[in-house]
């Protein structure tokens, strides 16, 4: 069944309450034992940009991996989070920087093939990716049954209300976009981690025909990750957690383990993004967090400082 996203103004958030959303399942290895209770919590923070609001921490989680997060305050307007999207695939600080970025992580899915986007991406109202055109997608056999709930998947909405005041949304696809805004961009992947985990709605886990279990982006497993979540005070939180190298297996979260770090963090809505070896976090100047070469992606999420 599908569940409405819940709009949050960045000056006033009104996501829902957790306390009346589905219980995260359990899980053996969900949740790292040192997770702090909230960001607020965290110890020396290193400011982001030249004006306040914008915060970079790093903490460790269990299984040797390493969170890095940013928390930006989009109340004050000095802050505004957007996608970018690439031609070509490049690695996430070359687009920050060319996109003049203060901060960013890695975005969505795309072939490793052929660098073609695999999620939907909007820019300045503007189509600029489209899954149903991914030949790897729809050509696929095994994906057929499937592609609906694929092609649904959970997307940022980034919007603008009559009053010209922007807001940010985490919703299926399909879903409508909020009486009185527009779409200004928008970036898929998933799936959503919060207020409840949806891998088997957007068939990331799927039943293949052979009734074998199919789990294509590891949501039981350990592995290096990216997401993004916004609080009910109107903070944005992008964070990457990944162990030395970033091997499958030996560093990272479970999806699982990933939603209850966003939400012990603050966050009350939170998506999944794409993983593994392209989780990527570029501060400042510096690529933080990430493969060495840094992995060549299709889009990413940025932070950038506004002229407010």
């Amino acid at each position: 069944m599908k569940r409405k996203g819940a709009a949050v103004t960045l000056a006033i958030a009104a996501a829902a309450s957790l306390a009346n959303s589905p219980a995260i399942p359990p899980s053996a290895k969900a949740a790292p034992a040192n997770a702090p209770c909230s960001w607020r919590e965290l110890p020396n923070p290193s400011p982001v940009g030249s004006s306040p609001g914008a915060t970079y921490y790093t903490f460790p989680l269990d299984n040797g991996t390493k969170a890095h997060l940013i928390v930006a305050d989009l109340t004050s307007g000095k802050w505004r989070v957007k996608p970018a999207l690439s031609a070509k695939t490049r690695s996430t600080s070359e687009i920050a920087r060319d996109c003049g970025a203060i901060a960013a992580i890695n975005g969505g899915y795309f072939n490793l093939s052929d660098g073609i986007s695999a999620s939907y991406v909007n820019l300045s109202g503007q189509q600029v990716a489209d899954p149903r055109t991914n030949k790897a997608l729809t050509s696929n056999p095994k994906l057929q049954p499937h592609l609906e709930k694929i092609f649904a998947r959970t997307e940022i909405r980034f919007l603008q209300n009559k009053a010209g005041k922007h807001l940010i949304q985490i919703a299926g696809h399909n879903e409508p976009v909020p009486a009185g805004t527009k779409l200004v961009d928008s970036l898929q992947a998933g799936p959503r981690l919060l207020p409840c985990l949806t891998a088997k709605e957007e068939a990331f886990i799927r039943t293949e025909p052979d009734g074998s279990i199919s789990d294509s982006i590891g949501t039981g497993k350990l592995a290096a990750r990216t997401a993004f979540g916004i609080t009910e005070d109107g903070h944005a939180m992008m964070i990457t957690v990944a162990g030395k190298g970033q091997e499958d297996g030996s560093s990272g979260l479970t999806l699982t383990g990933l939603a209850e770090l966003m939400k012990g963090l603050g966050c009350t809505e939170a998506i999944n993004l794409d993983g593994g070896a392209s989780t990527t976090m570029f501060a400042g100047t510096t690529t933080v967090c990430g493969k060495k070469p840094e992995t060549r992606v299709k889009s990413i999420l940025l932070l950038e400082q506004t002229t407010k």
